[in-house]
């Protein structure tokens, strides 16, 4: 699923079910292919445990995971690598009860399977990411609940170009000035001619010549600001 972010910018959300320790590595290798997408965040059950050894996986995990690495997990944490992720369940400090996601039925030992991983530049925007505990539904896993806020780099104004500035209108109260406008517009488009082959071209000249007229007579506008002590 895409959500619109703004600007032109949108997040892929991918819920999976990665294969179990029995698929062939065919199934795996075709399960892990990532989408290409500016922000993405995947979430799911990956039955995998990566383990707790951040110094060796630098940027893909924490230093708070829980268990011990298995087959699985390797094969999650080489692919996390090739292709920057990062997985957010380890990044913060916890208790095992909310890092683990799943327990055994006979040795009641507790796992962490299930995982929500992003892109390794977008992981100043995870919140938290954590197991609940206390959610009453029919589930062996325990849900996890992540919370992002995605900063959108704001637009910037091109360098170099100046922007129209702004106009006295209220100049135009008095019936003096507005007669007077009213005269210069008229002599600036006598003499305007569209010698242009775009709509674009005489739209931006148009603009100019009634730009320029108008600031001839009124003026820019000033800013007023109230006294901040009353």
């Amino acid at each position: 699923m895409q959500l619109p972010l703004g600007r032109n910018i949108s997040i892929t959300l991918v819920s999976a079910y990665a294969p179990t320790m029995t698929n062939p590595d065919e199934v795996k290798d075709k399960f892990y292919e990532v989408p290409q997408s500016e922000k993405l965040v995947i979430i799911g059950d990956f039955n995998a445990c990566v383990g707790t050894d951040h110094q060796a996986w630098h940027n893909i995990i924490g230093k708070h995971g829980a268990g011990k690495c298995n087959s699985n997990g390797l094969l999650l944490l080489r692919n996390c690598a090739s292709h920057d992720l990062n997985i957010t369940n380890t990044i913060f400090r916890l208790p095992n009860r909310n890092k683990t996601t799943w327990m055994h039925p006979r040795s009641r030992h507790c796992y962490q399977f299930d995982y929500v991983i992003t892109r390794v530049k977008d992981r100043q925007d995870v919140r938290l990411t954590k197991a609940m505990c206390g959610a009453d539904c029919w589930t062996d896993n325990r849900l996890i609940i992540s919370k992002f806020n995605f900063f959108i780099q704001p637009k910037r104004r091109p360098q170099g170009k100046k922007t129209a500035k702004r106009l006295n209108t209220a100049k135009l109260k008095c019936p003096k000035t507005a007669e007077e406008f009213q005269s210069s517009i008229h002599s600036k488009l006598a003499k305007f001619n569209l010698n242009h082959n775009s709509v674009e071209d005489s739209w931006t000249s148009f603009r100019d010549v009634v730009h320029s007229a108008t600031l001839d007579v009124l003026g820019p506008a000033t800013k007023h600001h109230q006294d901040w002590f009353d």
